[in-house]
């Protein structure tokens, strides 16, 4: 995740806003004079001009006075609307007052008050009809009514600045978040330093709710927080969970360093509540607060072949610095989550069942799996057997969950450890390669242009290896080069049992998104076995020139990957 610019500085919101009020102030200031025609008879063209420029300076600087926008921006709630009427009184007077000083019209009284009231009226309105539009369609299962909640919330839009400022401004409660009193009450549970000025939804990560939380101290000194909502949908076990989230950082604080990492440290440490506790358990839910690592970015694939070589790198020093856990230290808190045989017999059990009648679209899928089912349980085998050991892994090596340095474009930190289990470096080296290497997004119609760069597979393979080639057994080393054909697999098949299921699991953006999905993933997979052999070249000589145990004998390699 990304820090961005304060949403109550950015003078693109701030505009946006105010064009909003205008057309708010212009349209209720023509019905009521109309409403008045005999009253409208008697205005010359410089008065109507007159009294429409008053109303708009008295109603815009009032609410800019009190700082109504700022507040409104800031929570959505309302409160801030008690101030905008407080605001739209006091407007009523100075504009009153304006048009008698400045005699544009002689204004009566009950134009001016009837004027005032319908335009706190219709801005009022205008947003508790959002509200309710935006409650009643997010109920909805209907894929039409899904598209139109999406045009309304600007999903697909710039959502760091006009989404974010229709679900903070007109939605009093803003898509996938708390309310702003409910989160101003979650944070007094902590013990962070400063009062909170700032509550920002961040919107990347699709697990756990996420919120930057600035604080301004008594020196003046701004301090910066993480505060998220753990999603007990996907963890049902919060203590477990949380037990090894701090054992991880308490670990890794102090030990775990990256090319560009500051006093920050590069791991996310937790900021306890005020009585001592790693999290808070309410009624709203499981929430823990987070330091917040700042001037950073993150990327969802390589930028370049260095980016990846520093990402290998960041992974790679991860799982050396936690080689000397041991794994009963550990809890799994999401069992199977890498388990290529488990995910493939779920998708067996979704084909018998076929709740939506799709498995029939699929069948040439479901062959291209079927075939490669005896790769499926390689490194479970060899994990359940001993023949590799099982160490506590990332188990989510995404790209973006590193964070680089926006000045040096350097590893910074590591991030999202709530996947940290007990598992095999097989699996988090594999992630890394199927969404790096791959040349197309994950969502690719065109398959043609779905291909493993292996220029990517061989710098992250030189980064990885150079920080923990050297931990890692022969035994390991010899099953390298399958891992990123084994978790493609796992993670076309994911995407085609969704499908098959009726897409339960990941979110889609249009019918058919996770067979597209599934189809990239299994393209992929196809193009890593023709380029097997030179995935084991390359290999073979970072082995050597790493002084590894172990030399490749590709025809064993070859042998194991049965097609």
């Amino acid at each position: 995740m990304t820090s961005s610019p304060d949403a109550l500085t950015r003078p693109r919101n701030r505009r946006l806003l105010m064009f909003y009020d205008g057309i708010a102030l212009l349209f209720v200031w023509c019905l009521v004079f109309l409403w008045h025609f005999s009253y409208l008879k008697a205005f010359t063209g410089l008065q109507l001009a007159g009294n429409l420029f008053f109303s708009v300076l008295s109603f815009y600087g009032a609410r800019l006075s009190l700082k109504v926008y700022r507040q409104i921006l800031r929570t959505g709630q309302l409160k801030p609307f008690a101030l905008e009427l407080a605001a739209d009184i006091a407007a009523s007077c100075v504009y009153f007052l304006l048009c008698r000083v400045f005699r544009a019209a002689g204004t009566p009284v009950s134009p001016a008050i009837i004027f005032a009231s319908f335009y706190t009226l219709v801005c009022v309105l205008a947003r508790v009809a959002y509200s309710y539009l935006y409650r009643a369609l997010k109920k909805s299962k209907h894929p039409y009514l899904k598209h139109l909640l999406a045009m309304l919330t600007l999903t697909d839009l710039d959502s760091s600045e006009q989404g974010a400022l229709l679900h903070l401004v007109l939605e009093p409660v803003a898509r996938n978040a708390s309310p702003i009193n409910e989160l101003q009450n979650v944070v007094d549970h902590f013990a962070i330093r400063g009062d909170v000025r700032v509550i920002e939804q961040i919107t990347k990560g699709y697990i756990n709710r996420t919120y930057r939380i600035e604080t301004l101290s008594d020196t003046g000194h701004v301090h910066q927080y993480l505060l998220q909502r753990i999603n007990t949908n996907v963890f049902t076990d919060v203590d477990g969970l949380m037990e090894n989230f701090k054992y991880t950082t308490d670990h890794l604080h102090g030990r775990f360093f990256l090319p560009a990492t500051t006093r920050q440290g590069a791991v996310q440490m937790l900021r306890p509540t005020k009585d001592g506790r790693a999290y808070l358990r309410d009624d709203s839910g499981c929430w823990r607060m987070l330091t917040f690592i700042d001037n950073v970015y993150s990327l969802d694939i390589p930028d370049s072949p260095e980016t990846f070589y520093y990402a290998g790198r960041a992974f790679g020093c991860f799982a050396r610095e936690m080689a000397d856990v041991p794994a009963d230290e550990i809890k799994t808190v999401i069992p199977n989550f890498h388990n290529t045989r488990s995910r493939f017999e779920a998708l067996e059990a979704v084909i018998a069942k076929d709740p939506k009648g799709r498995a029939a679209e699929v069948q040439r899928e479901i062959a291209f799996v079927r075939k490669r089912a005896a790769n499926f349980g390689t490194i479970t085998d060899a994990l359940e057997s001993g023949l590799i050991p099982t160490r506590v892994c990332h188990n989510d090596c995404n790209l973006n969950n590193i964070l680089f340095d926006k000045q040096s474009h350097k590893p910074v930190a590591i991030i999202d450890l709530d996947t940290v289990m007990p598992s095999s470096v097989l699996y988090d080296y594999g992630d890394s390669m199927r969404i790096g290497t791959n040349t197309a997004t994950d969502d690719e119609k065109d398959l043609s242009k779905v291909s493993c760069d292996l220029n990517l597979y061989e710098r992250y393979a030189c980064g990885y290896l150079e920080e923990c080639g050297m931990i890692m057994t022969s035994e390991e080393l010899k099953l390298l080069p399958l891992s990123s054909l084994i978790i493609t697999s796992e993670d076309g098949i994911r995407f085609l049992a969704d499908h098959i299921g009726g897409d339960t699991y990941y979110n889609i953006f249009y019918p058919g998104q996770n067979l597209d999905r599934a189809r990239t993933q299994l393209k992929l997979l196809e193009d890593m076995e023709k380029k097997l052999p030179q995935i084991i070249e390359i290999l073979n000589k970072l082995y050597a020139r790493l002084g590894l145990p172990c030399i490749l004998d590709a025809r064993e390699v070859l042998g194991k990957w049965k097609i």
